[in-house]
């Protein structure tokens, strides 16, 4: 048996307002001197005043690194925002090995409390394991006013879960690559818990923000018990990063997701009308048209997305090239 350390963020803190008094309670967590990675927006709407903070526009390597080296003296950093800012924040805590905080501002991923940074490098996206953030701070009252797409982006995200731990258990029986029962497990409940709640996640309630909020932290959390984001990120996945890298540019990650898990649902034999349904239900994009993506670019982005990284999903299985990829989005109704 490979003997191994659980990565997980020592506390998780969901307390209404907390972004308001950001400054003051990272103080009572111990440090002194912060620096904020924030992008345009939340710099204006949710920095602390006088506050240090790093600007990055784009969640690259080269910003990654800049940031990094903009961190002497400080000794905590916080990713403050969506996404890219928590990831950048993950990367420049582990390369000058200071703590991280990671205060959410948006429920649009599952980055917020999981050791995996997503990074593009020469507009080619990747993923790597780095160590999750030290702590997690969520303000239910920022949440819940959220933008409506990155709701659904959230919401998406956690949807992949029904593809990913089947492309999980598929590699187990194909390759004989290792499968964690319990992590599978989580994962699965996060699938079923948003989608109980899927009504109350499109009214955006309290209720369902906060359950929304539970399985995103729950699917960090189990990236961390595996050392690897395998039992979230399966051919639904691969899907959304080749669209960013046939677009040139990162789309919204879970929406994509979440078109992706309806055509590797299509392809896993599976129930792929149900999660079309769930995600119209909503009100997330179900087609390449709602995503913005030419047909033809949607093609391409199913047909090359297994060549995308090393992880085995039914899109090696099957050996998906342009004509099985435009038949199954034809067939499920997704072009």
């Amino acid at each position: 048996m490979k003997l191994r350390e659980i990565d997980l963020p020592s506390r998780v803190v969901v307390r209404p307002g907390i972004v308001s008094e950001l400054d003051e309670y990272v103080g009572d967590l111990g440090f002194r001197n912060p620096i904020y990675i924030v992008d345009a927006f939340t710099k204006e709407h949710f920095l602390p005043e006088g506050a240090d903070f790093f600007s990055v526009p784009e969640a690259t390597t080269q910003y990654a690194e800049a940031a990094a080296s903009a961190v002497d003296g400080h000794d905590v950093v916080v990713g403050l925002g969506g996404g890219k800012n928590i990831d950048v924040a993950k990367y420049v805590g582990w390369k000058r090995n200071i703590p991280v905080i990671s205060v959410p501002t948006l429920p649009s991923h599952d980055g917020i409390a999981s050791p995996m940074i997503s990074l593009s490098d020469s507009g080619k996206p990747y993923s790597q394991y780095f160590r999750p953030p030290h702590f997690v701070l969520i303000d239910p009252d920022i949440l819940v006013n959220a933008p409506d797409e990155f709701v659904r982006a959230g919401f998406g995200d956690v949807i992949g879960k029904y593809t990913s731990v089947y492309d999980w258990w598929l590699g187990h029986i194909d390759t004989g690559e290792y499968f964690g029962d319990y992590s599978a497990a989580l994962a699965r409940m996060t699938f079923r818990h948003v989608v109980r709640f899927r009504k109350a996640i499109a009214r955006k309630t309290y209720e369902g923000i906060n359950v929304l909020m539970e399985a995103l932290v729950t699917n960090g959390i189990v990236m961390g018990i595996q050392h690897s984001s395998r039992p979230a990120s399966g051919s639904e996945h691969l899907i959304s990063h080749a669209l960013d890298y046939l677009r040139g540019r990162k789309g919204m990650h879970g929406v994509q997701v979440g078109v992706g898990t309806i055509v590797a649902a299509y392809f896993q034999g599976r129930d792929w009308e149900r999660v079309r349904k769930y995600l119209e239900d909503v009100g997330a994009p179900v087609t390449a048209e709602e995503l913005g993506v030419p047909e033809d670019r949607m093609v391409k982005a199913v047909a090359i997305a297994r060549t995308l990284r090393n992880r085995y999903t039914i899109l090696h299985r099957l050996k998906v090239d342009e004509e099985i990829a435009k038949n199954a989005l034809k067939a499920t109704e997704v072009i």
